[in-house]
């Protein structure tokens, strides 16, 4: 989904509207305290018995798996201890029944089944496990049939895409991770430079100036880096510093690196490339992000767009190049501090660079990567107000800390979600805990086969402790991160139970090993709910981002929107990047 209409407006708020009915069928999972697991009883009360038996006889691998994509094996565990257990009173699972998820014009619902289960009889054949496991997966962004490829809004904007268009070189001073995603998205947004004919780049919560630099350095273009603390705006001035020193050295390493002289192709920064218009050593070579930039197609797809695009080229086209011309080098990086807000003027901020610009004639591209709770929504708005901004592309992330609109009409600036009118008029609520859960890395739990922290069965079984040696605590008091300091579960809950302020003296450390024994055997219970759990993180996960998407499909002056699979999400789970173009 990519051109905004009134078609997809209603998909989206069908599509909205489906997944809060299907996560409102699964309060109690989806609510769920793991801190609270033993002492309420948790496993018997929310998780159907078909659904114990089941979860109990998987293996470790298939456990680790569950909430990912990928097809289950359905190896039975030989070392699982099940045991008899209650049938508690309340079902809400994701066994539950949800006629909402399967009526109306839904998208993708039938097919994205069968891409999960390789068929789309499923609820007929499978297991009540996987009919559960393919329920949620229908629901997730890669499922959705609402997301677009790179190469679908290359083809819109009638930009072939190649071989070039991959990641380049921008690997040192970076963990691996970082370098991940600062190569692909500053590829991502150098291109929309190109192809909108954008003039500035205006990086949005920089941080420590990673994806700016390389837009500078490496693609040549004018970047100011927003953040809200100094010591990052002090920390990205030093680092861009050092780098501009030792680009020169990075480059060569890089290419005596790469066999077969193939470096020059596909490490070869464009910042060099682009000082062709100025360098006569280099006026005859092309640079391959430069090359399609006024490129323009006959595709039925990208008729709309290229039209009106066309358009402008005579005015802001001949502008940008006019002051290319000119500029002692290609583009420019500059950090500063600024708290952002949907009615900052970013035509101040940015500032015009000769006397013959004027802040109307300013043509910005506002990005982000991992923008973090409500700075992403911010930017969204943000988007929409300022005329100066005419294309976006954010990476959002850290939904826990988002903020939320509990009673309608109540200063919607101010918080972060929901932003569609759709979901506004609703009063969604999702709280904390929901929030919480779509931050789950699903696809690196299954790529690293790994079952949930045993620090979380320690939290559990202290939970315990604490009911039945002190009562009732403050639920304000946190323990933090103990587990990590000891060496074992007594050390662990002596200093557990110091962080609550309370007395640790009062217990032997045979009684707390004694509670350890005790729940032991319980742990594997632990495990798979966690997993069964985790199960729903996608689909709220989606919930969030396609309410943003809608967000920008309600917007009248927006004339493209998607959201895009840009990350590897084993490397990076916050991995879809919104993309959106004024008209």
């Amino acid at each position: 989904m990519w051109t905004v209409s009134e078609d997809s407006q209603h998909i989206l708020r069908t599509r909205l509207e489906n997944l809060w009915s299907f996560l409102q069928s699964k309060p109690g999972l989806i609510n769920a305290h793991l801190v609270d697991f033993y002492t309420e009883n948790t496993w018997d009360r929310l998780v159907p018995k078909e659904l114990q038996d089941e979860l109990l006889s998987l293996s470790d691998s298939d456990l680790a798996s569950l909430p990912s994509s990928n097809k289950l094996e359905w190896k039975r565990s030989e070392a699982t201890e099940t045991e008899d257990s209650k049938q508690g009173e309340d079902k809400n699972t994701l066994s539950s029944s949800n006629e909402s998820s399967e009526s109306g014009p839904a998208i993708g619902n039938t097919k994205a089944t069968e891409k999960v289960c390789g068929n789309s009889q499923c609820k007929k054949g499978c297991s009540p496990l996987e009919k559960s496991r393919t329920e949620a997966q229908q629901f997730a962004l890669s499922n959705s049939g609402i997301c677009a490829s790179l190469e679908d809004v290359w083809r819109t904007l009638g930009v072939e895409s190649k071989e070039e268009d991959k990641p380049r070189f921008v690997k040192e001073h970076m963990n691996v991770k970082k370098s991940h995603e600062v190569e692909i998205l500053s590829g991502v947004v150098a291109r929309l430079c190109q192809v909108c004919q954008v003039d500035q780049v205006v990086d949005i919560g920089s941080g420590k100036g990673y994806l700016s630099e390389c837009l500078y350095l490496q693609h040549g273009l004018t970047v100011l880096g927003v953040d809200a603390s100094d010591s990052n705006t002090h920390g990205a001035k030093k680092r861009s510093q050092l780098l501009e020193r030792q680009w020169t050295g990075l480059i060569n390493r890089t290419r005596s690196r790469t066999p077969n002289n193939e470096s020059s192709s596909v490490s070869e920064p464009i910042r060099e490339a682009n000082t062709k218009s100025i360098d006569s050593e280099t006026a005859g070579e092309k640079s391959s992000s430069a090359e399609h930039s006024c490129d323009t197609t006959q595709q039925e797809v990208s008729t709309e767009y290229t039209t009106h695009k066309q358009t402008k080229k005579k005015t802001k086209c001949s502008k940008a190049k006019a002051w290319k011309m000119m500029s002692n080098k290609p583009g420019s990086f500059t950090p500063t501090t600024a708290y952002i807000h949907p009615d900052t003027d970013l035509a101040a901020l940015v500032g015009v660079r000769n006397s013959d610009e004027t802040p109307a004639d300013l043509m910005l591209l506002l990005t982000g990567l991992h923008t973090c709770g409500d700075l992403s929504p911010t930017m969204l708005r943000l988007f929409v107000t300022c005329p100066q901004a005419t294309v976006l592309c954010s990476v959002g992330c850290c939904y826990n800390i988002l903020t939320e609109l509990e009673e309608p009409g109540a200063q919607e600036e101010k918080y972060g979600f929901p932003l569609s009118q759709v979901l506004q008029t609703r009063a969604v609520h999702l709280g904390r805990t929901v929030r919480m859960l779509s931050c789950q890395a699903v696809e690196r739990m299954s790529a690293e086969g790994q079952l949930p922290a045993m620090s979380l069965f320690y939290r559990a079984v202290l939970q315990v402790i604490v009911r039945d040696k002190f009562g009732v605590i403050d639920k304000k008091k946190t323990v933090g991160k103990v587990a990590a300091k000891s060496k074992g579960f007594v050390d662990y809950v002596r200093r557990a139970l110091r962080r609550l302020q309370l007395d640790d003296a009062l217990l032997l450390d045979e009684e707390i090993t004694s509670y350890f024994e005790q729940y032991q055997g319980k742990l594997r219970h632990l495990q798979a709910f966690i997993q069964l759990r985790a199960c729903l993180a996608p689909c709220i996960e989606a919930f969030i981002l396609l309410d943003r998407l809608c967000f920008l499909h309600e917007q009248p002056g927006v004339s493209h929107a998607t959201l895009v699979p840009v990350f590897d999400p084993v490397i990076s789970p916050r991995c879809y990047a919104l993309v959106a173009i004024k008209e």
